[in-house]
């Protein structure tokens, strides 16, 4: 029968595998540097992603709302006829400057605006979080156009402001369909 005293006892309890006894082993170079280079070059390449994404957002939510307040869809560029062909009544059509949208459009666009956006939460649910951080971001500033909005009710700026915005919610939906469409399409 062995007897225990009491550092064999503490150091069982500290040890249980006894894995202090094991022989210190040290490695042959330092894999953090390949590491953080490889999570470096893949944060710069989501950077990159974002970046085009936005400005693609950006863009499409430009092209979006002029057609909107041109009240024609956006076709491309026009082939075909040249200049010359073009008679006198195409020439004075041209001449004419755009009118801007009333407020009262403006209020519509919005109104309805809002009723697509509460309709896509509906069907969409929740947002990816890049996504939701984003969409919280113009739902604040959509809530301070509102309180400007609520001293200046008139204002055509901030009408056509806060509609741009809304857009620009809706196509952050609109985007998330397109992808969830995608993912469904390639099973």
């Amino acid at each position: 029968m062995k007897v225990l005293n009491m550092h064999e006892i503490r150091h069982k309890q500290e040890d249980p595998l006894n894995l202090r006894s094991l022989p210190l082993v040290m490695p042959d170079e330092d894999g953090w540097p390949v590491i953080e280079s490889a999570l470096r070059r893949q944060s710069q390449r989501g950077r990159r992603w974002k970046w085009a994404g936005g400005t693609l957002a950006v863009a499409a939510t430009a092209v979006m709302a002029l057609s909107l307040l041109l009240g024609q869809p956006f076709d491309g560029p026009q082939t075909g006829t040249p200049e010359i062909s073009r008679g006198p009544v195409a020439q004075e059509a041209e001449s004419v400057p755009l009118m801007a949208p009333t407020l009262e459009s403006l209020i519509a666009m919005s109104q309805q605006l809002e009723g697509r956006v509460r309709l896509y939460r509906e069907q969409v649910g929740d947002l990816s979080s890049d996504a939701l951080v984003y969409q919280v971001e113009l739902q604040d500033l959509i809530v301070q156009v509102d309180e400007e909005l609520s001293m200046n009710p008139g204002s055509r700026e901030l009408w056509g402001q806060r509609v741009n915005l809304l857009l620009d919610v809706t196509q952050l939906y609109e985007s998330s369909l397109r992808r969830d469409y995608q993912q469904m399409a390639s099973l």
